[in-house]
């Protein structure tokens, strides 16, 4: 039932009679600040290591300035610790990404822009990978509400700044986690991280 709504819910912020709505695409790297996750022989942590994001986004108009800007993308994050080739750690962890922000353009349809809002997390997949002398062994990384497992959905908070060229925009957005975060004795992959986008959109 939860899953239903929550698909409910991205196709109602995707469809508006609204004909001023701009509909766009995006996609980009994540970055994410830190460490997480022990390493294969359990001494240290993994660090954060490049990993991806794509999605789409509408932009309404509320002003000649601002805009509601709800989108949903794919985030995918990766930590790894690589100790002379010899054991490797490796984490990857998939999120669907609600954010729904207020942009404000200083210059209309071009030049700088600003955004902030909350944003809605939701664990889709994980994954971990420890290589120790040439022998791999993984693992999955469990979502659900069990002692050793991530709660799958997460609020977060999102703040942006970029540049428009009209059609094209690249921007650098930061996302907080705020509610099911990790304490001293728990690692998880929905803390915090960077993304930085390069998005078009369709409409005038």
């Amino acid at each position: 039932m939860k899953k239903k709504l929550f698909l409910f819910l991205i196709a109602g912020l995707f469809i508006s009679s609204d004909t001023v709505a701009q509909f766009g695409v995006q996609g980009g790297l994540i970055g994410v600040p830190g460490e997480a996750f022990s390493t294969a022989d359990g001494l240290d942590k993994a660090g954060g290591a490049m990993g991806y994001t794509f999605g789409l986004f509408y932009n309404y108009q509320i002003s000649d300035k601002i805009t509601f800007q709800p989108a949903v993308n794919l985030v995918n994050k990766k930590w790894k610790d690589d100790l002379d080739g010899t054991e490797i750690t490796e984490f990857t962890i998939n999120y669907l990404e609600i954010p729904l922000q207020a942009v404000y353009m200083t210059g209309g349809d071009r030049g700088f822009f600003f955004g902030a809002g909350p944003s809605i997390f939701y664990g889709l997949s994980g994954k971990g990978d420890i290589t120790i002398g040439g022998s791999k062994t993984s693992f999955d990384y469990d979502f659900g509400s069990g002692e050793f497992e991530e709660n799958p959905f997460t609020i977060a908070a999102n703040i942006m700044a970029g540049y428009s060229f009209g059609s094209l925009n690249i921007n650098l957005n930061f996302s907080q986690g705020l509610t099911n975060q990790p304490d001293s004795d728990r690692d998880q992959g929905n803390e915090n991280h960077f993304a930085l986008r390069l998005g078009y959109k369709f409409g005038r």
